[in-house]
């Protein structure tokens, strides 16, 4: 057998593994200082993408942040031309060394590229991720700000890593589907994420415990950043409370959509208003 035959045979059984809708994806690009550890993909094998570190000695009395994507994207959500949330946080006193984020399924694209994912199979990833950037920082803890999927993943993480959850301070959690979206009600295609996703499904009622129980890690000072009025397509009129967790502070804005909770005006300066706090 020729080895390209063979490679091709081991990627289409490798694959025949993953749920529906689950392809492999491309390798997001890195850009980490030459420094940084060299973190492979759990599931992929391939290098962890994402970008960090800089010029710039830490900031005083600020945790380095870690941002965490949605479905289907990828760590350059955070830094697009014209709406970077890196830039703005630059802007507001984080040096480039505070500030990272991961791409924790590979390279990221539009409605009909991407290759979506679900919560269970990035949390060794992200679990990793932080560890290694509080290491290489050597800072006590880090502030973690997350958005859509990335906010499930994100506690899902904590939860099943409490000494790690014990080294996050505060966590911004945009538009996250908390409590699941009507969207993956009644689907008749299984795509990947809606089983854990379907409201009362039972990967939230372990995650967010008896009556709330587990919305918010204890010692982890948390903000909501949601739509207030029903403008959110993955959580529309009574769903609008989805993204909510028992215990967290709400920063609610009306007539903003889901992509647009992670980078319009308000969204950035209740964040960064939010983590300048003390603790």
């Amino acid at each position: 057998m020729g080895l390209a035959v063979a490679v091709l045979l081991f990627a289409v059984a490798a694959e025949a593994g993953h749920a529906g809708g689950h392809c492999r994806p491309a390798e997001a690009p890195g850009a980490f200082p030459a420094d940084f550890p060299r973190l492979a993909d759990a599931e992929w094998g391939f290098p962890l993408g994402g970008w960090g570190g800089g010029e710039g000695a830490p900031s005083p009395g600020r945790p380095p942040v870690v941002f965490v994507h949605g479905n289907g994207r990828d760590a350059s959500d955070w830094d697009e031309p014209g709406q970077s949330v890196r830039a703005r946080l630059r802007a507001g006193g984080y040096a480039g060394r505070d500030l990272w984020a991961v791409s924790y399924n590979g390279r990221g694209g539009g409605p009909l590229t991407a290759c979506r994912t679900d919560n269970a199979r990035n949390v060794p990833d992200l679990a990793a991720f932080l560890r290694a950037v509080l290491a290489y920082t050597g800072a006590p803890r880090v502030d973690v700000v997350a958005h859509s999927l990335g906010v499930t993943l994100t506690r899902a993480t904590l939860k099943a890593h409490p000494a790690l959850a014990g080294q996050i301070g505060a966590f911004v959690a945009i538009a996250g589907p908390n409590h699941g979206t009507p969207l993956c009600m009644g689907v008749a295609v299984r795509y990947v994420s809606c089983d854990e996703l379907a409201p009362g499904s039972p990967f939230l009622r372990e995650l967010n415990g008896r009556e709330g129980a587990g919305e918010v890690s204890p010692g982890i000072r948390t903000l909501v950043v949601a739509s207030a009025d029903g403008s959110d397509a993955f959580y529309p009129g009574p769903w609008a409370r989805s993204p909510h967790l028992k215990g967290a502070r709400l920063l609610l804005l009306p007539r903003v959509g889901h992509d647009a909770l992670r980078v319009t005006e308000a969204a950035v300066a209740g964040t960064l208003a939010f983590l300048a706090e003390s603790p």
